[in-house]
């Protein structure tokens, strides 16, 4: 161990919580700082708690506490600690990789006592900012989410003294400073201890500085206080700890008697009225109500009494006997297989069975849209990227829009979602898609550089749609790989858009593709396209071709055609926005040309209108269903349009259609045609783009002319005829999605790329 390298001790205070306590420890095998000793102690409990931790044996040091008080555990582990800093996380969060790393680093500043980072609620329920350089008053009052020191620097409140805190999950000491000060209070059972620290540090003339980074991530767990997520939490605990430490502090502060009573009277009274309103909507029984109204008026009387009356319960023992004296070594936590341990999934605890050769890559995936706030081709192959690579092992953070600053963990991967805020290039307003395009651009790189600082990310991939990566990409902080998808200038090469907006937006796509470290096109007919349109000529060893997969339904899901069963109608499933490039119109052609010769069928189109966007409206005056309706009135009753749908309609949907068809004038890939023959279903499509390199013509489906619609029409028509093609075309997409699109084979080859990338861009020590 380096001498330069201060020694930390992770303190773990835990009961009744074995699930979420393995899964912290194994979050700890990946800390990118290695100099740290595990301490975890251990309340009442009848859990597997001692079974998780038999386990870890020989690498955590393990102690018990006889009651069920958070003070007492917390003053058990930190007279144990052989670090220099003692770090406190719960046991139902997991730190960012380079947490203790960006500790320690802070920790060099000699004249900080205390510190810890920003506290991310991740559950993807109930997703949120928990914590971040919080403040705390003399009298309880406090502020807990700011953006900055300077947010609230003139905080609210009437108390005296206004100091930074940590949240308990995420905090950080000088064991010395700690120690000194006596430890933490054990009147505080739960709640309140890491405020009332902080007050007392301050007090002692000690320095707290909370910071931005330093990450951790929380999914609160059900204790014998609370339980998670429901109004069925203890209290009077919070009443009687906060009266408790408005009259320590407040006093300690110089607060007016009336203010700290007034105070006081605020809390109790604060939490009657809200039991009436939990009665009231029917949360609480009329019993259940005044049994927690007599619990909160003994808890003031008891806070009360203990606050006036009695001394802190402080730890004996403070002093160290030779403080200029080495402190006994640390029992190092992590073993030789740490590195090599697969990623796991703070919110369930699992974590992929897989031996890995090589450490797991860290991945920053980009895709303005990302289920399962939106579902669109771009960002539904991000989604099942990010399942594909956490199956394997990796660790994935995905950066998307979003209506405001939160990270939740959804289906294998840290959803980081950025609000659009327009703060600079402004000279583009009246350039609306390229305008947000940048800012948005822009607010990406400024969060990949906070992973690359708390999350250690090695590489970034964006796809070329909305150039998400551009400025990351130009900075040249991390290699980026574009995945080339269809691009806004082919889609506006399509339409005739020749407006300043997307030609500029078409110049960014192209200095995407020129400052790529690698591209990743999905098909050949995509990277020829891609020379085509955009003028570039990228090397052989800079290109990858990746196609995509998807996951496939259980066997009991996939709903084959049967060709010996009476079918009373033929149901055709579109699947897909409604607009000129998707082939919409060619679609309206061919309808009554099919209709006129099968009558027993039916089309359902579903899909979001998308004739404002493309220009239809502007052109018709109306959207596409309305078009249809009026054109084509006479088989408007055989067609159904359920614009847009949920997840588990459109799971339905493919379920119960015969024969699905998607005839765009150009897919790179088409990962529609995927999903449809995950039901084993057949499938149509043209000859535009990468589609043939998706549809096996002949074998799992049809092709045809783009902008063909009679040449459409009959191969619908020769499919319905054929209930026999309907099935073992159905059958053989089935097997094409099991064995050569599947999103595990998938993953592998883009883990395969970007570690190649890493280490060619870093070929000291990248990956």
């Amino acid at each position: 161990m380096s001498t330069a390298e201060c020694t930390v001790s992770v303190i773990i205070n835990t009961s009744e919580r074995a699930g979420p306590l393995r899964t912290l420890l194994r979050a700890l095998e990946h800390q990118s700082y290695p100099f740290f000793e595990v301490i975890v102690v251990v309340g009442p409990s009848h859990d597997d708690t001692e079974k998780v931790l038999s386990e870890y044996e020989g690498r955590v040091r393990v102690l018990h506490c006889p009651r069920a008080n958070l003070g007492q555990s917390r003053n058990i582990g930190l007279a144990a600690a052989h670090g220099e800093i003692v770090a406190f996380i719960d046991d139902d969060a997991v730190p960012s990789r380079c947490w203790l790393e960006q500790l320690a680093r802070l920790f060099r500043d000699p004249d900080l006592d205390a510190t810890g980072g920003v506290v991310y609620l991740v559950h993807p329920n109930q997703p949120a900012v928990q914590h971040r350089i919080g403040i705390i008053s003399s009298l309880a009052e406090q502020v807990d989410v700011r953006r900055s020191w300077l947010d609230q620097i003139v905080p609210p409140g009437t108390g005296r003294q206004w100091v930074a805190r940590m949240m308990g999950t995420n905090m950080a000491f000088r064991r010395q400073a700690l120690r000194t000060i006596g430890g933490f209070d054990e009147y505080f059972v739960w709640v309140f201890d890491d405020a009332d620290i902080a007050l007392r540090l301050a007090n002692a003339g000690k320095i707290i500085h909370p910071v931005l980074e330093a990450p951790v991530y929380h999914v609160p767990a059900s204790s014998r206080r609370r339980v998670a997520f429901t109004y069925n939490v203890r209290w009077w605990i919070h009443t009687r700890s906060a009266v408790y430490i408005t009259i320590k502090n407040g006093r300690q502060a110089g607060d007016s008697l009336c203010s700290i009573l007034l105070r006081c009277l605020h809390l109790i009274h604060g939490h009657w009225l809200w039991s009436g309103q939990l009665w009231r909507d029917k949360q609480l029984t009329f019993s259940q109500l005044w049994r927690m109204r007599l619990a909160e008026l003994w808890s003031g009387v008891d806070g009360m009494v203990h606050g006036f009356l009695l001394p802190r319960r402080l730890m004996t023992g403070t002093a160290d006997p030779d403080p200029e004296a080495d402190p006994p070594a640390i029992q190092p936590f992590q073993s030789g297989d740490s590195a090599r341990q697969p990623a796991v999934d703070p919110v369930s605890g699992y974590r992929p069975a897989i031996s890995l050769p090589d450490p797991p890559l860290r991945i920053c995936l980009l895709s303005s849209a990302y289920p399962p706030a939106q579902y669109e081709g771009v960002g539904r192959l991000t989604h099942l990227m990010a399942q594909g690579l956490f199956e394997r092992g990796h660790t994935v953070h995905v950066i998307t829009r979003g209506e405001r600053e939160q990270v939740a963990f959804y289906d294998g991967a840290y959803v980081h979602q950025l609000p659009t805020r327009l703060e600079r290039y402004g000279r583009y307003q009246g350039l609306p898609n390229l305008y947000y395009a940048l800012n948005h651009s822009h607010a990406v790189y400024e969060k990949v550089r906070r992973l690359i600082l708390n999350e250690g990310i090695q590489i970034v991939d964006s796809p070329l749609w909305q150039f998400d990566g551009l400025v990351t990409a130009v900075s040249g902080v991390i290699p980026v790989v574009v995945r080339l998808v269809t691009a806004l200038r082919q889609i506006a090469a399509l339409h005739g858009d020749a407006h300043d907006d997307a030609r500029l937006v078409g110049e960014m796509e192209k200095a995407l593709i020129e400052r790529a470290s690698h591209l990743l096109p999905n098909t050949q007919a995509t990277l020829e396209t891609v020379r085509q349109v955009y003028g570039v000529a990228p090397a052989a060893d800079r290109v990858t071709i990746v196609p995509y997969g998807i996951i496939p339904v259980p066997d009991d899901q996939v709903r084959p055609f049967n060709p010996d069963a009476q079918t009373d109608r033929l149901t055709v499933l579109y699947v897909g926005r409604l607009e000129q490039r998707k082939g919409i119109l060619d679609l309206f052609e061919a309808i009554p040309l099919v209709l006129r010769q099968v009558e027993n069928v039916r089309f359902v189109i579903a899909g979001a209108d998308n004739s404002q966007h493309d220009g239809f409206q502007r052109r018709t005056g109306v959207t596409y269903p309305a078009y249809f309706a009026s054109r084509y009135a006479r088989y408007a009753p055989d067609v159904e349009f359920l614009g847009s749908v949920s997840e588990e309609t459109l799971r339905r949907l493919y379920q119960s259609c015969d024969l699905f068809v998607a005839p765009s004038l150009f897919e790179s890939f088409g990962l529609i045609y995927l999903e449809a023959m995950n039901y084993a279903k057949p499938v149509i499509g043209c000859y535009g783009g990468g589609v043939p390199e998706v549809i096996d013509h002949g074998v799992t489906g049809l092709l045809t002319e783009p902008g063909a619609p009679r040449a459409l029409a009959d191969a619908i028509v020769s499919l319905l005829r054929s209930p026999q093609k309907l099935y073992e075309m159905g059958m053989a997409g089935r097997e094409q999605v099991l064995h050569r699109f599947h999103y595990l084979t998938m993953a592998d080859r883009f883990a395969q790329v970007y570690r190649s990338v890493i280490q060619r861009e870093n070929p000291s020590g990248g990956v």
